[in-house]
C-alpha cells in the first residue's frame, strides 16, 4: 500500500513539474498561440525515462488548435515495446477553440509481460479519421 501511495505522489509531482514547464514555455512564446509556429501536439514528456514492468509512468503532452475554427480532435496515446507489442494507453476526444491549447496527461501501467528494451510512446492527434500530427518519446523498460 505504501509503495502504491509513493507512486501516486511521484506521478502528481511530475505532473506539477511538467505543467509548470509547459506554462513557462508558453509564456516565452515557444509554440504558443501568436508565435510563428504552431504545434498540434508537443513531444510527450515522461515522469520517468526508465521503468520496470509492473510500474506506472506518467505521460504528458500538449495539444493545440492551430486553426481559426473550433475543432474536435481525437487524441490517442500508445506504446510499442521492443518486441513490437502495441498497447493503446488512452484515447479521448477534446474540443478546442481557435488557438487554444490543452495539456493531456495519462498514466501508463506497464504490463508485467512487457519486453525489456526501448519502447516508443506516441501521442497522436486525429481530426475525423485523418492523422494531423504525431510525436514520440523513448521509454526504456528494464
Amino acid at each position: 500500500m505504501n509503495n502504491h501511495l509513493t507512486r501516486i505522489v511521484l506521478v502528481a509531482v511530475c505532473l506539477a513539474l511538467v505543467i509548470n514547464s509547459v506554462l513557462a514555455q508558453e509564456a516565452k512564446g515557444g509554440g504558443s498561440p501568436g508565435s510563428s509556429s504552431c504545434d498540434v501536439v508537443a513531444t510527450p514528456k515522461l515522469s520517468i525515462a526508465t521503468a520496470s514492468p509492473g510500474t506506472n509512468v506518467g505521460i504528458f503532452s500538449r495539444v493545440g488548435n492551430c486553426s481559426s475554427d473550433k475543432k474536435r480532435y481525437t487524441i490517442k496515446v500508445s506504446a510499442v515495446s521492443s518486441c513490437s507489442q502495441e498497447t493503446e494507453i488512452a484515447s479521448s476526444v477534446v474540443s478546442l477553440d481557435p488557438s487554444q491549447y490543452k495539456l493531456i496527461s495519462v498514466t501508463y501501467a506497464i504490463a508485467s509481460d512487457t519486453c525489456v528494451g526501448a519502447s516508443t510512446v506516441t501521442a497522436s492527434v486525429y481530426e475525423g479519421g485523418t492523422l494531423l500530427a504525431s510525436q514520440s518519446v523513448t521509454l526504456t523498460i528494464q
